[in-house]
């Protein structure tokens, strides 16, 4: 083999000895980068919700279920994730029936980004899924002990509102002694905030009777 040709292999061994490890330390670059994990922020560090029996302050006269005879259960169980309603039974012949203080909300005295000062809660509603109805008329927000309100509403820091809300059947189709459950989302945004990203899906289930 002649001189120049050893050079030459010594010079592509070399080479290919350097490109190998810049590719290699690329790699690990690249995986250490995927190592960093982030934690989610929870949208009950930005409004707590609560039912009676939840309630920090003791606060009372929640509302509760509609039956045929005498006083019903709260219509409101658990808190924040765990809040679910069960608001009795109702006439599928276009009735309003008003459910004051349902459940509460509540922000937080200090919310988790330090330069917000308040945060907007907004109401929508899902139909039961099975049929298709939507008993849910609205919710609305208002101070503690005050009737109708408003939504979305936009609240301060350490406030806290009832959820006033209102089914009626309208229209045809509707079963009676079947139970529909529509859901409540509450949505919680903030100026500068990721949009749609701090939910609550409340469940609700309504009964449909002849009284």
């Amino acid at each position: 083999m002649s001189r120049r040709l050893l050079v030459l292999l010594v010079l592509a061994v070399v080479a290919a000895g350097v490109a190998g490890f810049g590719f290699s330390h690329a790699n690990y670059t690249t995986s250490s980068q995927t190592d960093v994990t982030a934690s989610a922020d929870h949208v009950h560090n930005w409004l707590d919700l609560y039912s009676q029996s939840t309630d920090p302050a003791g606060l009372l006269a929640y509302a509760t279920q509609r039956v045929q005879t005498g006083v019903g259960p709260l219509v409101a169980t658990g808190a924040d994730e765990t809040l679910s309603l069960t608001m009795g039974g109702i006439r599928g012949n276009n009735t309003s029936y008003t459910f004051n203080r349902s459940f509460t909300i509540q922000t937080p005295a200090a919310f988790p980004v330090a330069t917000v000062t308040q945060a907007t809660i907004t109401a929508t509603y899902v139909a039961d899924s099975a049929t298709g109805k939507q008993p849910l008329r609205d919710v609305r927000f208002n101070v503690v002990g005050s009737t109708r309100g408003s939504n979305p509403v936009t609240l301060a820091r350490n406030t806290k509102y009832q959820a006033n809300v209102r089914m009626r059947a309208t229209g045809t189709g509707w079963v009676v002694g079947r139970v529909y459950r529509p859901h409540i989302i509450i949505t919680v945004t903030y100026t500068g905030g990721p949009t749609g990203y701090y939910v609550y899906d409340i469940p609700l289930a309504v009964t449909i009777t002849t009284w």
